[in-house]
């Protein structure tokens, strides 16, 4: 965990555009996301509602920070802190992207501590999410890989 966490702060403090550009809490515009996920394999264990609801600070070069809430798989409230880049295509494919995210996940607690990699016994971990997305004006879908676990299919707005 703190190898990641370690990794995305010196990335973001070698990247001297962030450094020139503006402060940390500084940004463009809120993003808000909504969405549900799917597991690759099922379990009598899955109880959770599969919503979950995020809200991004987007800068102006395309780095973010955000904060997701969730019910994890298992019934348990979780959330991921985070920061990231989105990368914009261009040409035919202008309206897409693909998305990097690198942070923390809380709540997977016993007995189900054991489901996310590197998790802590209170029930800390590090998170690493890419996307693949379409944004048209304020609106967009993404689909985000959730490891080896399953796939995030969200919808958003700035605002």
């Amino acid at each position: 965990m703190k190898k990641i966490l370690l990794l995305a702060c010196l990335i973001a403090a070698g990247n001297p555009s962030i450094q020139a550009e503006e402060k940390w809490y500084e940004y463009e515009r809120l993003y808000l996301q909504a969405g549900t996920f799917i597991h690759f394999s099922s379990s009598d264990d899955h109880d959770g509602s599969r919503l979950l609801v995020s809200l991004e600070a987007v800068k102006s070069n395309d780095w973010l920070y955000g904060l997701a809430l969730f019910d994890n798989s298992f019934g348990q409230f979780s959330q991921y802190a985070y920061i990231g880049k989105n990368w914009d295509f261009s040409g035919k494919m202008e309206n897409f992207h693909i998305k990097l995210t690198a942070g923390v996940i809380h709540g997977y607690k016993e007995p189900w501590d054991d489901k996310i990699p590197f998790n802590s016994s209170s029930g800390w971990a590090p998170g690493l999410v890419p996307s693949f997305g379409y944004k048209k004006g304020r609106f967009g879908a993404d689909i985000m890989l959730l490891g080896n676990s399953g796939l995030l299919f969200t919808v958003g707005t700035d605002f």
